[in-house]
């Protein structure tokens, strides 16, 4: 009896995993993809993808789940980028200078987001509006990211801050290898 509960649990479990794999497939359907997406590993239902057709991703960039990327601004995500569960992206903000209404008007004003190739990014990380992220950053568990993060520089924290870099002729080195995990 319980060799039979034990296969039948490895089975439900299967069908679970493929059935949210399509899911999210689905959700990815219309993003630009350069090469194979992996939708995971941690593969979870929860991804909220606002305007679709302004997200790019590059090849072999996994993104975990539990994510909200709201596009309208465009975001561009490079390749090899790893991005665990409860990434947040807004690409545009609201107008706050208007002098008709308060706290905001109507218009949107757009900002795009772009993360470089080879990023690391933690979970539960929040990218504001117009934040670029350049190649090679490391983005701490938790961090609010506003404004231009540099290539190999590694940040934490709300709002997130500068606490290392990475040695950029070895990160340049590797990379021109294609050394990618």
């Amino acid at each position: 009896m319980a060799i039979i509960a034990s296969y039948l649990y490895r089975v439900i479990n299967r069908l679970r995993y493929e059935y949210e794999k399509f899911i999210a497939n689905q959700k990815f359907s219309k993003v630009k993809k350069e090469g194979f997406l992996y939708i995971g590993p941690e593969l979870m239902s929860g991804f909220e993808l606002r305007h679709p057709e302004r997200i790019e991703i590059g090849k072999m960039t996994a993104i975990s789940g539990n994510c909200f990327i709201n596009a309208a601004g465009g975001v561009k995500i490079g390749a090899y980028c790893h991005i665990a569960k409860g990434l947040t992206i807004y690409s545009h903000n609201h107008n706050w200078h208007s002098k008709e209404y308060i706290p905001y008007d109507h218009d949107d004003i757009m900002r795009p987001v772009i993360i470089g190739n080879c990023v690391w990014i933690g979970c539960n990380v929040t990218i504001a509006p117009g934040t670029t992220i350049g190649d090679g950053v490391i983005v701490s568990s938790g961090s609010v990211v506003f404004g231009d993060v540099e290539k190999c520089t590694i940040v934490r924290g709300n709002p997130a801050t500068v606490i290392g870099h990475r040695d950029i002729a070895i990160f340049d080195k590797l990379f021109n290898e294609e050394k990618f995990m």
